[in-house]
């Protein structure tokens, strides 16, 4: 047992080291970090000699602010951060932080900020040049046309997060597309869902805890952290969304038959619908496709983008879905 509390005190000071940024934080801080975040289960006078060790051994990572009552610490000025992160590491998190960025709400990425300052620390180091130099040989692009990303208050996200963390409700007013004035909620949060430009709490009223519903985190106005326990506390967000978000139309999945020309549908060739999907070349030269899918809108916009370069073959009841669709179409630029 004494090796193992040892091996718990070197990895509590390595995580402590790791804090240390230009900004100073208090002993508590520090310890609350500890217990919430790393699930350390040690007292704040535990924490007040580690401090006092570790400023000791490594006075060029921690400098104490003993005018500040309590204690403040921060990394010295000039100082590189201390950390555990290798050059590989780094530069595979700033491409994904790339790639990640434009598809969530602002402010939601804000508690990857201080890694992501870590990891540029580590590639400004002499012997990370050639991983720095790799960020800048490869592109992370996002398909599709791109839109703005919907606006959402950086303290409701806080509040929401907090709301998930500690399995609470939350009173909420929010403000619906068909009203201009915000409405006050009782909610009960089950999980965070980020789908493209848009994101969403989801959730279910007070008033009807059987029905589960996803609201638009940028509608939201304020937000007021509840002290009841939400329902959905315990439940896995995976599993309360599985029949809202794709705005799906049946349980069932279908099976499809689609005719695209050789431009549009080739690619199906190196990136398939899934395993499962049976691809030719009829003797037209069309590229015939078929395989099960989920039916659901996604389907839909997905089919649609491609205009009049695919044939909806099966089944029938799609097809008929898309001759309407044309004949809509038809009468609005006739």
């Amino acid at each position: 047992m004494v090796r193992a509390t040892k091996h718990e005190a070197i990895r509590r000071g390595l995580i402590i080291l790791g804090m240390m940024g230009p900004t100073p934080i208090s002993t508590k801080q520090i310890h609350s970090r500890l217990e919430d975040f790393y699930g350390f289960k040690i007292d704040l006078r535990s924490v007040q000699r580690d401090l006092s060790d570790l400023s000791d051994v490594f006075p060029n990572q921690i400098e104490v602010d003993y005018d500040s009552k309590p204690y403040r610490y921060k990394l010295p000025k000039g100082a590189r951060k201390y950390s555990g992160m290798s050059p590989q590491e780094a530069v595979s998190l700033l491409l994904a932080y790339d790639y990640i960025n434009p598809l969530l709400p602002n402010k939601s990425l804000d508690p990857l900020m201080p890694y992501l300052e870590e990891a540029k620390s580590v590639l400004e180091m002499n012997q990370s040049i050639r991983m720095k130099n790799w960020k800048d040989k490869v592109l992370a692009l996002n398909e599709g046309f791109q839109l703005s990303r919907a606006k959402v208050d950086s303290k409701v996200m806080t509040t929401i997060h907090q709301a998930l963390w500690e399995g609470n409700t939350i009173n909420a007013f929010y403000t619906s597309s068909r009203k201009k004035q915000p409405s006050e909620y009782h909610l009960h949060p089950g999980g965070l869902v980020y789908r493209g430009r848009i994101s969403y709490l989801i959730c279910c009223f007070d008033s009807d805890p059987s029905t589960i519903i996803y609201l638009p985190l940028h509608r939201f106005n304020r937000v007021i952290l509840g002290n009841k326990k939400s329902s959905l506390r315990n439940k896995k967000v995976k599993q309360l969304t599985k029949d809202i978000l794709g705005f799906q139309v049946s349980e069932k999945k279908i099976k499809i038959k689609l005719k695209f020309n050789q431009i549009a549908g080739n690619h199906l060739f190196e990136t398939p619908i899934s395993k499962n999907q049976k691809i030719s070349i009829n003797k037209d030269g069309f590229v015939i496709v078929e395989d099960e899918v989920i039916d659901d809108k996604e389907l839909r916009f997905w089919i649609q983008a491609f205009g009049d370069n695919v044939e909806v073959l099966s089944p029938k009841s799609l097809r008929e879905e898309f001759t309407k669709l044309s004949k809509s179409l038809k009468k609005i630029y006739d």
